[in-house]
Formats: C-alpha cells, sequence, structure tokens
C-alpha cells in the first residue's frame, strides 16, 4: 500500500487548492457535520457546477479523446480531498455528472452523446435517478416498471422512490423492464426520459431531517422516444453496472470525517466538556476511526491504481464509515447536552443544529446503499467464506 504520493500528485493537489482560493467564495464554505442542505441551496450548487464546468473540473478522469484530462485515481482522490477539506458545496446535477454523463461516453449513441453531455456537465439539464421501486431497493433485479412498445415508442408504467432531486430535475435515467417473461437480470432497458411530461408525477417524501430532496415517481403512460433508450433494450442490467462502478467514496469521505472529528473536538472545548473523561475517549476514539478510514481508502485506491476491480470487501468500507459516522454524530449531540435535543430548526439550536441534522442522516447511512445487516452478510459470505446464513 502507498502511504505517500509524488512530487507531481503534490503539485496537482497544490493546482487544486490554488484554483479553489480563487473560485469558491466563503460564504458557500460549509463544515463536515450536517452540511448543505439540498433544497436550500439549490442556486449556490447551480453556480458552483457552472464554475466547476468552465474550470474543466468535472472532466478530470474522463480520456483525453473525450475531452478529459486523463486524471489518474490518485489524482481524482486528490481532487475529491481538497474539494471536501475546502468544505466546497455540492453541485446540483451531481448524479447526472458523475453517474450518468460517463455512462454516456461508454455506451451511449453518439446523437446522445452530443445532445447530453455537455448539457449534463454545464448545469443546463438536470437528472435524477430512477432505479429503486417499493419492491425494489436492494434487489434491484425484482423492478415492476414496464415499458412496452407502441406507435414506435416506449410507454412506461409503474413507480420510482428514494429519486434525489426529482422535484427540480428536468430527465430521469431509470430503468424499466421490456420483456416480463425474461429472467430477473435480463428484460430490463435503460432509459433517458423527460420528467416534464405529462404522465410523469413526482412527490416528494419528507423525511425526520425536515428535508424533502427524496421523492417518489408515478409513470402512467410517459413515453420515451426510441432514441433515448441506451443501447439495447435488455442492456439495462449491464448499463446499471456500469453507473455503479462510477460512484466514489475513497479520500473524500475520509477528508470529511477527519474534519468532523476536529469539529467536535472545538465543541467540546466550546462547551466545556473536554475535561470529561468519558467525552474524551469517545473524541480520541473518532480520531482514531477515522484515520483508520483514511488507510483503507489508501489501500484502496493503491489496488485501484494497480487495475483491480472492486470486490466483495467494498461491504467493509460501507459497514465501517456509516457505523463510524453514526457513533461520531452520537457523541457530539452528547456534548451538546440538553441542547442536543433541540431540532436543527430550533433558534436555540447550537450551530444551527447541523449536530442534530448530522445525527439525523447519520442513522440513514446505515440503511442506504445496502444496510450495515445486508453488507455484514456479504462480508461474512463473499470475503470470509462462512456458510449462507438462514
Amino acid at each position: 500500500m502507498d502511504l505517500g504520493f509524488t512530487p507531481e500528485e503534490e503539485s496537482f493537489r497544490q493546482e487544486v487548492r490554488t484554483w479553489l482560493d480563487g473560485n469558491l467564495p466563503a460564504e458557500w464554505r460549509h463544515g463536515a457535520a450536517g452540511g448543505y442542505r439540498e433544497e436550500e441551496d439549490t442556486e449556490v450548487q447551480r453556480e458552483w457546477q457552472r464554475r466547476l464546468y468552465e474550470g474543466g473540473w468535472l472532466k478530470l478522469g474522463w480520456p483525453q479523446e473525450a475531452g478529459g484530462r486523463g486524471a489518474t485515481p490518485v489524482m481524482q482522490a486528490i481532487y475529491q480531498e481538497e474539494m471536501t477539506t475546502a468544505g466546497a458545496p455540492g453541485i446540483l446535477g451531481r448524479l447526472g455528472v458523475t453517474l450518468l454523463a460517463p455512462t454516456l461516453v461508454a455506451l451511449g449513441s453518439d446523437w446522445q452523446k452530443e445532445t447530453y453531455i455537455e448539457k449534463i456537465l454545464s448545469g443546463e439539464l438536470i437528472f435524477c435517478q430512477g432505479f429503486s421501486e417499493p419492491d425494489a431497493g436492494s434487489d434491484l433485479a425484482g423492478l415492476r416498471t414496464r415499458a412496452e412498445r407502441r406507435d414506435g415508442k416506449w410507454v412506461l408504467s409503474g413507480q420510482k422512490t428514494w429519486s434525489s432531486g426529482a422535484h427540480y430535475s428536468d430527465k430521469s435515467f431509470l430503468l424499466a423492464r421490456t420483456d416480463p417473461a425474461a429472467e430477473p437480470h435480463r428484460g430490463i432497458g435503460f432509459f433517458l426520459v423527460d420528467m416534464k411530461q405529462p404522465g410523469v408525477e413526482v412527490r416528494r417524501i419528507k423525511q425526520m431531517t425536515g428535508g424533502g430532496e427524496f421523492c417518489e415517481i408515478f409513470l402512467s403512460g410517459a413515453e420515451v422516444e426510441e432514441r433515448d433508450l441506451v443501447g439495447q433494450s435488455g442492456d439495462g442490467w449491464k448499463i446499471a453496472m456500469t453507473v455503479f462502478g462510477f460512484e466514489r467514496g475513497g479520500l473524500a469521505q475520509a477528508a470529511r470525517f477527519e474534519r468532523a472529528v476536529a469539529e467536535l473536538a472545538a465543541l467540546a472545548r466550546e462547551r466545556g466538556a473536554g475535561a470529561d473523561p468519558a467525552t474524551r475517549q469517545r473524541i480520541a476514539q473518532a480520531q482514531i476511526e477515522a484515520h483508520v478510514f483514511r488507510l483503507i481508502g489508501l489501500r484502496n485506491l493503491t489496488k485501484a491504481q494497480h487495475g483491480h476491480a472492486p470486490g466483495p470487501e467494498a461491504s467493509v468500507t460501507k459497514l465501517y464509515w456509516s457505523e463510524m459516522d453514526k457513533r461520531l454524530q452520537e457523541a457530539a449531540v452528547g456534548v451538546e447536552g440538553m441542547y442536543g435535543a433541540l431540532a436543527p430548526e430550533s433558534s436555540l439550536a447550537i450551530e444551527e443544529g447541523r449536530w442534530q441534522y448530522g445525527w439525523m442522516w447519520a442513522q440513514a447511512e446505515t440503511i442506504y446503499a445496502g444496510s450495515s445487516e445486508i453488507q455484514r452478510n456479504i462480508i461474512a459470505e463473499r470475503v470470509l467464506g462462512l456458510p449462507r446464513g438462514r
């Protein structure tokens, strides 16, 4: 495992920092706990995406022949780490930029590439994702949304859920079953759907955080042109696996947790809780866990640099950081004492309630993208070789 960076990589890190100093306003920067609340900051995120696009950062890892910089996995990780360390906001079209655009570069038609890619990157077109369904979350192959050919078009019917940002999105990339008689992982299509047409209804889901960035999508006769089918009508599962391959984490997550621990220590000092032995132990443990997670990220980065694809051990990473963050956020609201029980919107909440907001998000982190229970089963069966549980 490589624990250091080359002079060229450190030079690139300085390039990112210099650009951030000149382009990221102080009022846009935020802390590691709680962070931006998506529904409150859409214009900031839209403008930030435009700046990143014009700066050439959104194609960083793309091959040069596709207009990118051809950055190595290490350079991409450095970029993500510096963005997180600086407290940069998210971008409004995150799913389109990080998942759909590179998928279209790899698998899209010439028309799809020419029509969508630059508009996705610039923020002119915002895409949401339509994969999960009420009965097809962890088991995505169980999806029931159907796509039928009628008069040269595809007509969609069904329901999607947990679609982030669907209420402000222009289009969606979603999966629908094109052949009900096929095996579960076959007969699925990957469609680019106009979200503003008749036959598409979006309902926001209010969460315990008070936010409503997740939505349900109801499809009743929504139409898709043949040219907006990516690949062939049965290629959806294969394309979805390509999409998942573009998901990122690594050093950006590690940087977030390191910042959060530092902010937790500062909170303890400000609240006069630093002398309490139990509190000191919890903060020290959080520091240890954050450092270990950074080493895990470096190990994964080394493997990627040598061309090794992620395997089932990725479940160890997901289980580790989600449970770690839950403990960290619990420590923070404990440091706040009675104020830790206040809702984030309370005028008396400390630091505008960002630790309470972070605590509520941490509960969800152990569920989404595969619950902790599922991750433990994967680790037991596919990493440790234990027999399947009953």
